[in-house]
């Protein structure tokens, strides 16, 4: 006897449901002129039954920073000299990764094999230093983090085969981290830094930069948008070409 079709399971119907919206609005102006902006926003998304919450949204000033999506993004001096806005890693995101390394290295947990706690570990270090290595400067915090992360994992060794530091040196240190012959404990210093690259790209709304755009896709046979029959879709890769190798791409980026 087979399960019965999708359509005659019985379901339950949602009662409610919740849409959740995180932005953050610049504003080249005073505090009175942010505040201005703030209920303006707060009109706009009650016409789509969206309600701006009071008691996540701060107004502040850019040199004072605020705390966006795990980041921490702020305006001060720069390694040059000037003012420089930074998006940083928070001190409590920091301390979260400390706090879920202990707790994975807690006391108790010694029954557990060395190569199910590395890879247990290894899947933390991965994707929280994944999420911030875009930041500014992440080496500092990375290499904080390392020295903690190797200490706690040999103390860990020496609760687990009780023995002293010396030996579980001798026997799983491999260079800068520890391992068996078959896994190996990634640390946060292997992570560098990678920097975000902004993409230039036309707009599409600016009547000289469309003009320039139309003249690149004939001069390749391409047929532009009058020409193009009605659902048909450019080539593949022709607005990057566009910008990319099109001898109009120097007078695009001057209107830009």
């Amino acid at each position: 006897m087979g399960k019965p079709a999708a359509t005659a399971r019985p379901c339950l119907r949602s009662l409610s449901h919740s849409f959740t919206l995180d932005f953050v609005v610049l504003c080249n102006g005073t505090k009175a002129e942010a505040q201005a902006i703030k209920q303006e926003l707060g009109a706009f998304l009650s016409t789509m039954g969206l309600t701006l919450s009071e008691d996540k949204t701060k107004v502040t000033h850019i040199t004072e920073g605020f705390d966006f999506l795990g980041y921490r993004v702020i305006r001060s001096i720069g390694t040059k000299g000037k003012m420089a806005p930074k998006v940083l890693v928070p001190d409590k995101a920091t301390k979260r990764f400390r706090d879920k390394v202990r707790a994975m290295l807690a006391p108790h947990t010694t029954e557990e094999s060395i190569g199910v706690k590395i890879q247990r570990l290894n899947g933390l270090t991965r994707g929280w230093c994944e999420y911030y290595r875009c930041t500014s400067s992440p080496s500092w915090v990375f290499s904080a983090l390392r020295a903690a992360l190797f200490w706690d994992f040999a103390h860990w060794l020496g609760r687990k085969y009780e023995s002293n530091m010396p030996a579980i040196m001798r026997r799983f240190r491999k260079g800068d981290t520890f391992g068996t012959s078959t896994i190996k404990l990634i640390m946060p210093t292997e992570y560098k830094a990678k920097r975000f690259v902004a993409k230039t790209w036309y707009n599409p709304h600016r009547r000289e930069l469309k003009v320039l755009f139309q003249y690149h896709l004939q001069s390749r046979g391409v047929l532009c948008d009058q020409e193009r029959p009605r659902g048909a879709a450019l080539q593949p890769g022709a607005h990057r070409r566009f910008l990319m190798h099109s001898p109009t791409r120097a007078t695009a980026q001057k209107t830009l």
